[in-house]
Formats: structure tokens, sequence, C-alpha cells
């Protein structure tokens, strides 16, 4: 009587099956990163310079916008290089400077590229600038913000899906036609947003003129809804914003912005400290 031979289990040959899938799914993603390595070192960092006319137009016509760029230069010290974007400016459609950015730099990670991003993006010396027209429509470095309307999202989707932004030592012009305000500039101007998965947690840390006050703290926590795919649609974020002015006068703030009744304010005279805590749910203030 011939024996017959031994068969694995099922669950056996499943393992093995699975355990051959994942190896192969392993040496796929190595491969996949050494082509992303080889274009990054060989293709892009060697050339990075003679690309900037192109990255310009490109982000002109994103923005819809005229925007230069002094030089590019890539830092290729390690394993994933870092880029370096010197003299950004970008024009207003009178083609006055609105926004101006010294240096920029750009750190990417095996993560950042999969996601076609960068891990860090950290801004030195910005100078922005703020208005409000007397018609009530509100513009930043010229580009008119209204959120009444809403467009495709491109370019906020990019910005609250790279993991963190730093500004150092930024400078803001805020100019109040509708309120006939005479205008203001908040220096020293530092702010980190991080941004990971469905959260975003924001700081942001100025200095006003000294008759206003002294350095104000903004600081936020938000959630996007959890299968939501556009990360840039804040119309639709939760979550909370605490505002600390640790002495502020409120006759002079009154002129620049109103204050609704419900933030904490502790006076004595005419100045004295505002605490305020409100809860943010689908993008607007609700206490």
């Amino acid at each position: 009587m011939t024996a017959q031979p031994l068969r694995p289990s099922l669950p056996l040959r499943a393992l093995t099956l699975t355990t051959r899938a994942l190896l192969w799914l392993i040496v796929l993603a190595w491969l996949v990163f050494g082509a992303a390595w080889a274009t990054l070192h060989l293709a892009i960092v060697p050339r990075i310079g003679e690309l900037r006319p192109l990255l310009e137009t490109r982000a002109s016509a994103l923005l819809g916008l005229p925007l230069r760029i002094g030089a590019i230069v890539a830092h290729d010290d390690g394993l994933l290089p870092s880029f370096e974007l010197q003299e950004v400016l970008l024009f207003d459609r009178q083609g006055e400077p609105a926004l101006y950015l010294p240096r920029v730099q750009a750190t990417v990670s095996p993560r950042s590229l999969w996601n076609l991003g960068f891990e860090q993006l950290a801004i030195d010396r910005p100078e922005l600038d703020v208005r409000r027209s007397a018609e009530g429509r509100l513009y930043v470095a010229g580009i008119e913000i209204d959120p009444s309307k809403t467009g495709d999202g491109r370019m906020a989707n990019w910005v609250f899906s790279q993991t963190e932004w730093l500004i150092t030592d930024g400078r803001v012009h805020w100019h109040d036609e509708l309120r006939n305000a005479p205008p203001v500039a908040l220096q020293q101007l530092d702010l980190r947003l991080h941004n990971v998965s469905h959260l975003h947690e924001l700081r942001l840390d100025a200095t006003p003129p000294a008759e206003l006050g002294d350095r104000l703290s903004l600081r936020g926590s938000f959630r996007e809804p959890l299968f939501f795919a556009d990360a840039g649609d804040w119309q639709r974020w939760q979550g909370q914003l605490y505002a600390v002015f640790e002495r502020v006068d409120i006759s002079e703030l009154r002129r620049h912005v109103p204050l609704p009744p419900e933030l904490q304010l502790e006076t004595a005279g005419g100045s004295g400290a505002l605490r305020a805590w409100v809860d943010v749910d689908q993008g607007r203030v609700s206490a």
C-alpha cells in the first residue's frame, strides 16, 4: 500500500501565498522608491535651475497672478535633497508687489514623495499685503478671497495637504478701507501649521503696533469629516480657536476688529487683557 504524500493545509497555503505577496509588495515599494530617488538625484537636482521658468509659469497659472522666482538651489547632502527658492515675488492685478518671500526651504521625505508633496515648507521673513476694500471684498496678496464662492479648491487642498508649514519673522500689512481705519502692520510673525491625516493644528504669534498692545497669540485645533477627501474645504471643519492678548488697548482694537459680546474681556480703563475661546463648526464660529 503506497503512502499518500501530505498536503499542506488550506490555512498554511493561504499564509504562504500572503507572505509571498507581501514580499513582492515590499520589493515593488523599494523599486518605486529607488526610481523616485534616481529621478530626484539624477534628473531634477542637477537641472533644478533650468526648471525655474516652468515653475513660474505653472504657479502663475494656478494663482492667476504673475509670480517671479529669483533663483532655485538644490541641497543634495543626504538621502533626500531639499530645495531653496530665493527672492519670490507675487504681483497683484495692478502689477504691484503683493507678496515677497526672501527664502523658502522645501524638505521632502519618502512619505511626501509618495503624496507628491513636501514634508516641511519653511518660509523666512515673508511680507504679505492684506486689504479689505470699501465694498467689503477681501484681498490677500492681490487674490480675492470670497468664502461664498466654491471653486475647485486645488490651491487650498495643496496647502492643507503639506505636513508642516513654518513661517518665521514675517510681516503682514492690513489695510481696511471698509472701516476707514489706519493701516496696521503685524511684525515678528511666527506661524506653525501642522497637517496630519484629518487633523490641523495652528499656532500664530505676532507683534502689533505698540499703541495697539503687546504680542498676541492665536491657536487652533481643527478636524475634517473622517470620510471627506478634500483637505482644503475648511467650511466643513470643526474645532476650537483660542486667542490671547496680555495687554491690549480695547478702544484701539475696536477700530480694526468688531468684538463679539461672547469674548472674555478683562479691562481696566481703556486697556487690559483679552482672552477668547470660540468653537468652530462647519467653518463658522459657533460660540
